[in-house]
């Protein structure tokens, strides 16, 4: 986050860019499918989108709009809060100015599909990939509601570990049936990279990417009992990029 400066990073940061690499590596079907992107809210087709989507934007984290009944929305309170976050640079407003990679991201919105199970938003499975092997992950459950998390090894061992502040998943954990075509697309896209955190989507047993991330949690996630911390530290060979994989 303080010193790496390689445009890499900004690419697969890109929300929206970064769907092309991901068709590239592992195929257009396992991506959301794109209603609209543009940078004008007012020129939201509202009026042809599907009763349920979801807009964002695609320059920073936590830039989401869920929408589940687009008869319930407020478009025009949705379109000053989409401009008010495309005139933020989510590296220099947030996180201290430390998350780079957001930094060159030209602002873009999107709107995309309403994935869901059983009318519920899907669990986000998040993959901690140490040069190319997914060595790690951990599932949020109810994100929008009542969040929880769970972490596991990648031979699906429970992990005695919690991010500090968030609710651990008490619930016996059943993997999806495709556990093991996540598995394979997380690896896949994160070949020549020294650490990257990929999310996967489970729905109705297709696999949807969801983001590449950088920078866990901005760098600021606390891990318990504080032995993770060495344990997720130890796998990262820093400088493995193999960038002429990517």
């Amino acid at each position: 986050m303080l010193f790496d400066r390689d445009p890499l990073w900004t690419m697969l940061s890109d929300k929206f860019r970064v769907r092309d690499y991901v068709a590239s590596k592992v195929g257009s079907e396992h991506l959301v499918p794109l209603l609209w992107s543009g940078n004008k809210p007012e020129e939201i087709p509202f009026d042809e989108l599907p009763l349920k989507f979801v807009i964002k934007a695609n320059h920073g984290c936590s830039y989401n709009i869920l929408v589940r009944d687009k008869t319930q929305l407020d478009q025009m309170k949705a379109r000053r809060q989409l401009k008010k976050w495309l005139g933020e640079n989510f590296c220099e407003d947030k996180f201290l100015g430390t998350a780079w990679a957001y930094k060159n991201i030209r602002p873009t919105i999107m709107v995309e599909s309403f994935l869901e199970n059983n009318g519920r938003v899907p669990e986000d499975y998040k993959f901690f990939c140490y040069s190319g092997r997914a060595e790690f992950f951990k599932v949020d459950f109810d994100r929008f509601e009542d969040h929880s998390e769970a972490f596991f090894d990648r031979g699906l061992k429970p992990m005695d570990l919690f991010g500090v502040g968030i609710k651990q998943y008490r619930a016996k954990f059943v993997p999806p049936d495709n556990y093991k075509d996540m598995v394979r697309m997380a690896e896949s896209l994160a070949q020549g990279i020294d650490f990257i955190r990929v999310d996967l989507y489970s729905v109705g047993g297709q696999v949807y990417f969801g983001e590449l991330t950088c920078y866990h949690g901005g760098g600021l996630i606390v891990l318990s009992p504080r032995k993770y911390d060495f344990l997720f530290g130890e796998k990262w060979k820093y400088g493995n990029h193999g960038r002429d994989q990517v």
